[in-house]
């Protein structure tokens, strides 16, 4: 075997944003401020990552037994766990939401290799006194829904190549243009709760695979999201990871019991900074 790159290594450095922008699309996102979590945090440099392993065969039942998909599962019992823990079942002016960000080549038939996403939001708004759980998975469930379709994620890119494209915006003096995006970043990053994100299902040429265990990933933090969510899977077996620079774990607790109390066996494991 060469050193080279494998034949199925795709080069495509197509501008898939580019390439599929439409004129006309309005401002798609939206910068209401949401609920956020708040605490103690861990020590200096210190961030907590908790790994739930999970079978995806058993997961898939429960999702289906739902009428939901894995993610729009997992997404909701995490924002699940943020509502009952953090809010403690109460309402809310300020929603629970999270980010969710789509990957855009199977709806426009790309496979550049570089970016092409948007990020949309699963949003619970926590109006009344008490909500089960099935009804905030039905909630999340409708919210991605609504958005995860052609034209509302052509919307939410096309507003973006929209300012890139235009001139007027191009002959603003950089320190200008910097403020401006220091407070859309500032306003954006307040407008959700947290992050979860969902690298899919990792597969490897069937030669390689039994040197592999399997794949974890985790996010960094950012303003205003103290904890985040990162879902990938590899061959029969899901990994949900938590990252946080919280000491408290009320939240990770809430969400890995939530998934054992629909029959899901779940595995945890950490790394061990919240065992200092």
């Amino acid at each position: 075997m060469g050193d080279g790159l494998c034949s199925d290594t795709s080069l495509n450095r197509e501008d898939s944003y580019l390439k599929n922008y439409k004129k006309g699309h309005k401002k798609g996102y939206k910068t209401e401020r949401a609920f956020l979590v708040k605490g103690e945090k861990l020590k200096p440099l210190q961030l907590g990552v908790m790994h739930g392993y999970m079978p995806v065969k058993a997961l898939k039942k429960v999702c289906n037994g739902y009428g939901v998909s894995v993610n729009e599962y997992l997404v909701a019992s995490f924002l699940w766990s943020i509502y009952q823990e953090c809010l403690h079942g109460m309402p809310c002016k300020r929603p629970v939401s999270s980010c969710v960000p789509v990957n855009l080549r199977p709806y426009f038939d790309s496979i550049t290799m570089k970016n092409f996403f948007v990020i949309i939001s699963a949003v619970f708004r926590p109006e009344k006194e008490t909500y089960t759980f099935e009804e905030v998975v039905q909630i999340v469930a409708e919210s991605l829904r609504s958005q995860i379709n052609r034209e509302h994620l052509e919307n939410l890119f096309a507003y973006n190549v929209s300012n890139e494209k235009n001139f007027i915006l191009r002959a603003v003096p950089l320190f200008i243009k910097n403020i401006a995006i220091r407070y859309v970043y500032h306003s954006s990053a307040l407008a959700n709760t947290t992050t979860v994100t969902n690298i899919g299902n990792i597969q490897v040429r069937e030669e390689y695979q039994d040197y592999i265990e399997g794949f974890r990933a985790f996010l960094s933090m950012s303003e205003g999201q103290n904890i985040k969510g990162t879902i990938c899977s590899y061959r029969d077996t899901l990994v949900f990871t938590i990252s946080s620079n919280l000491a408290d774990v009320s939240v990770q607790r809430r969400f890995f019991r939530r998934l054992s109390q629909d029959g899901i066996p779940v595995r945890i494991e950490t790394n061990g900074v919240y065992d200092e």
